[in-house]
């Protein structure tokens, strides 16, 4: 390792050691933005004093350093008005120089030069990059909530244009960064430029399309709301200027209708508002033709509401019918097969069984089966004792082909488990 790059990082470690060390007086003049000196606290201010932590304001007292504000600032998303971007010119402008100083240290075979002009331009392009990224993310923030941090109409215009400025100044930024022929043709004039020239393409221009289409819709948003700020202005204008006359005129009472000589203009211009008269129930007069309109009317139609009486038990001493469900004959056919299985030795054919039972003779064999080998396997799944003292056979037909799926289930077998 590099004894410079160790002392470096040594030197780093030690400085975030003192911040880790006062984060508290670091973060009480961060929110207060100044910082007293007392016996308490002198020390810790004179050593945060020496590493550029704090730096003086008025008599004893201190504030943070621009560049740790910021930073506290960028941590805390805090909103601070009239943001000031980063010139991205002179930024622009500082990677032309870095490029050209290492492809001159290049030709003069200055190699460790070289390195360091190659890591500030590595370095270089990602604080830009980092530097449009934020400024879009507070003109982003600022146009969704609408300038939130101010209160006049004024004040929220005023901040409008503000932005819509720098919105603009980030446009052409992000031109220059494509157009700007005189870097480009640097980077793309010598094979040792050729990392510098990929660094230049992944970190800035493959995002110049994210960040012109995230641009072109806050600076559609930021003018579309500036011209509703502008419509709205007169009407806020008279508004306030109303406002203002009945606090310099607190007795101030509108005058009656009749003592006017004739209604004002304005007087008889609504727009797109709808006037609905209400009665003063207050007064006599009103009530006294509300009556007169009442007595007016004609009479309702008399509704009658017949009253249903209420209704007696019903009692009748008849026996109740009961209707006794009777087994399907297949039914009773399964049932006295299953008896017959659990008292042969032998196996008992279901169709051999059916065909020599005259009462059963008829039932069709493939439905007789089919219902045999269904029961069969309900009671299977039920666990019943009675198909578990059974064994069971199925009489399977020969497969006519060796990719039939087909099962052709010929008889099925029971008897009873030795």
């Amino acid at each position: 390792m590099n004894p410079n790059t160790a002392t470096s990082a040594e030197g780093i470690a030690s400085y975030l050691a003192v911040l880790h060390k006062h984060r508290l007086l670091i973060a009480d003049a961060y929110h207060h933005d100044t910082l007293t000196r007392s016996e308490e606290n002198h020390r810790a201010i004179s050593e945060l004093q020496q590493h550029r932590a704090l730096i003086p304001y008025l008599q004893d007292e201190f504030r943070l350093s621009p560049s740790l504000s910021r930073h506290l600032d960028e941590v805390s998303q805090r909103q601070r008005n009239y943001a000031v971007s980063s010139n991205f010119a002179d930024q622009i402008e500082r990677l032309k120089k870095l490029a050209d100083e290492c492809l001159k240290a290049s030709h003069e075979n200055r190699p460790e030069d070289r390195d360091n002009y190659e890591g500030d331009f590595d370095s270089g392009v990602f604080e830009l990059g980092e530097s449009i990224s934020e400024h879009l993310l507070l003109l982003r923030t600022l146009t969704d909530n609408r300038f939130a941090n101010v209160n006049t109409l004024a004040e929220k215009q005023r901040q409008n244009e503000y932005y819509i400025k720098q919105a603009e100044k980030l446009g052409e930024a992000l031109s220059l960064l494509q157009t700007d022929a005189a870097l480009l043709e640097l980077l793309n004039s010598s094979t040792l430029l050729t990392q510098l020239a990929a660094i230049y393409q992944r970190q800035l221009l493959a995002k110049l399309p994210e960040w012109r289409a995230n641009l072109l819709d806050i600076t559609q948003t930021l003018r579309k709301y500036l011209y509703r700020l502008r419509e709205v202005a007169p009407e806020a204008r008279r508004l306030r200027n109303f406002a203002h006359f009945l606090k310099r005129n607190p007795d101030f009472t509108l005058p009656e209708v009749e003592a006017l000589p004739h209604l004002p203009d304005w007087a008889g211009c609504v727009g797109n508002r709808t006037i609905h008269a209400h009665p003063d129930l207050a007064t006599n007069a009103t009530r006294e033709a509300l009556i007169e309109v009442a007595a007016s009317l004609p009479p309702a139609p008399p509704h009658f509401v017949r009253e249903r009486s209420a209704g007696s038990r019903f009692v009748t001493h008849e026996a109740p019918l009961v209707q006794v469900l009777q087994a399907k004959p297949v039914q009773q056919a399964f049932q006295q097969y299953l008896q017959a299985a659990q008292l042969a030795a032998a196996p008992l054919s279901a169709l051999d069984w059916k065909r020599q039972t005259t009462r059963f003779a008829a039932l069709d064999d493939e439905a007789w089966l089919l219902y045999t080998l269904h029961a069969v396997q309900m009671l299977r799944q039920h666990r019943e004792e009675v198909v578990r003292r059974l064994e069971v056979q199925r009489n399977v037909a020969p497969v006519r082909h060796p990719h039939d799926g087909n099962i052709v289930v010929r008889d099925i077998v029971l008897w009873k488990k030795p």
